[in-house]
């Protein structure tokens, strides 16, 4: 009994402890753009490759089911951001009309200051979107998203243009 006590204690402990660790290193401020466009969705992420890079390693969050596979330690930076784009674009889940879609590319642009910039695609073949769902992976943390339906017009020469919200 006081071994299945003592086991038990120690996977809460390790619970405890990677749950802090991950709570210290998950980034408040990422942030995903949806914009729906005709026939098309895309999905810009903005986030911190550092962060994301130590979520992905994390043999734990696999062990959980946070992660579809575990980034290895020993790729190049060119190879941890083809992963990372791979990774996002299998496991970020797009609904529309409440149908499931899938996501076809992803690219990843680096930026200043450790930021990454992922862009995911999907196409789509509704004439009429009702509702549009995102979800992402846990890997990011927080995420603050915006969903964007642009509205076009044509704009001649000294007129202007509006819209309706």
């Amino acid at each position: 009994m006081h071994q299945i006590t003592f086991r038990l204690y120690i996977y809460l402990l390790c619970l405890l402890c990677f749950s802090a660790s991950l709570s210290a290193h998950t980034l408040k401020e990422s942030t995903a753009q949806v914009i729906l466009r005709d026939g098309q969705v895309e999905i810009t992420i903005i986030t911190q490759q550092d962060h994301l890079i130590i979520a992905m390693q994390n043999d734990l969050a696999w062990l959980m089911g946070d992660l579809q596979e575990v980034m290895p330690d020993n790729l190049s930076a060119a190879k941890q951001q083809a992963f990372i784009a791979h990774s996002l674009q299998k496991s970020t889940q797009l609904t529309v009309n409440n149908k499931s879609i899938d996501i076809q590319t992803g690219k990843l642009v680096a930026h200043e200051k450790g930021e990454i910039e992922i862009t995911l695609q999907a196409k789509h073949q509704f004439e009429m979107v009702k509702d549009i769902s995102v979800s992402f992976s846990k890997t990011l943390g927080v995420v603050h998203v915006s969903f964007v339906k642009p509205q076009y017009a044509l704009v001649k020469a000294g007129q202007a243009a509006s819209a309706s919200f």
